[in-house]
């Protein structure tokens, strides 16, 4: 009985110490009013959400609370393959930083969208497709940006930070890549309205069994609900005016920090006091122009192109 009831006494205290060690390490994210939250889905996996009710206006630059949302935790299955992609035995597809839209099952060049400042103006961001690697994680890249009128140049850069295999739990969640990156974006200084970019982007790609070394852009799921990828969250700060710095964010399709901006339930739908000719352009697609071939494949292009 005595020696039962060492062992119960023991059990009992390494619970307790790892209880005491679960709080010391707990991340500072995780607090009951942090929008970045921990949830467990039916096999029991661990996973964060963002709680975009929980979203503060005045906090200007979210890229850090971003990438720990990317970050994989305990209780995924996941491999760091940021040293395999370091050593070239792993590496993005040549346009993985290419922008394109969608049209049914159809791709076509055109930026994407996004939000500039507490009143999310929308900012559109196109990439040209010589993004050229020059070191073994950065890649040099160039682009325009567009907001109302005001169009500018950009160069900069994007290098990687990590890149994640998280693996499959069932046949019906495919194995997928996270990639995470720092970007730095300058646009050029003589344009009107001009500033740098600053922030993290978060990508999800996948590779096939004929050229498991490539990761291509994951849009598998581009016409389901919610989806988002290519991500950059992080700020704007003006070149003639340093002391403004403003919260933006662009990426393909949703954006993963909504506020109370994007009150869609399936697809991205602008809340009205936000409303403006140019969301306005973008809710009725004004700026497609939809081509019926005699195929009668639809597809879209951009009917003004400004990049």
């Amino acid at each position: 009985m005595a020696t039962l009831y060492k062992i119960l006494i023991l059990c009992v205290g390494f619970a307790l110490s790892c209880n005491l060690w679960a709080q010391s390490h707990r991340n500072p994210m995780q607090t009951d009013i942090s929008p970045l939250k921990i949830e467990r889905d039916a096999l029991g996996a661990v996973y964060y959400w963002i709680d975009n009710n929980a979203l503060d206006l005045d906090r200007v630059d979210y890229s850090d609370l971003y990438e720990t949302y990317l970050t994989p935790i305990d209780g995924q299955l996941f491999e760091d393959c940021t040293r395999l992609f370091i050593e070239g035995k792993l590496r993005l597809e040549p346009t993985f930083l290419k922008t394109y839209s969608y049209w049914g099952s159809h791709t076509y060049d055109a930026p994407v969208n996004g939000v500039l400042g507490n009143d999310f103006k929308r900012i559109e961001v196109y990439f040209y497709t010589d993004a050229l690697k020059t070191d073994s994680v950065t890649y040099s890249v160039r682009g325009r940006t567009k907001v109302k009128k005001n169009i500018c140049d950009f160069s900069g850069e994007v290098k990687i930070k990590k890149i994640y295999h998280v693996f499959e739990r069932d046949t019906d969640s495919p194995d997928y890549y996270k990639i995470i990156a720092d970007y730095s974006l300058r646009e050029d200084s003589v344009q009107k309205g001009s500033g740098v970019f600053r922030g993290i982007l978060g990508a999800y790609g996948y590779v096939t069994d004929d050229a498991p070394e490539v990761i291509k852009v994951d849009n598998t799921d581009q016409d389901g609900d919610g989806y988002m990828n290519r991500s950059y969250v992080g700020t704007w700060q003006s070149y003639k005016t340093p002391a403004i710095v403003k919260r933006c964010m662009w990426g393909d399709n949703r954006l993963p920090f909504r506020f109370d901006f994007d009150i869609g339930a399936g697809e991205i739908r602008v809340n009205s006091k936000y409303a403006s000719p140019e969301w306005d352009r973008f809710m009725e697609g004004k700026d497609l122009d939809v081509v019926e071939p005699e195929s009668g494949d639809s597809r879209a292009t951009y009917k003004d192109p400004w990049w």
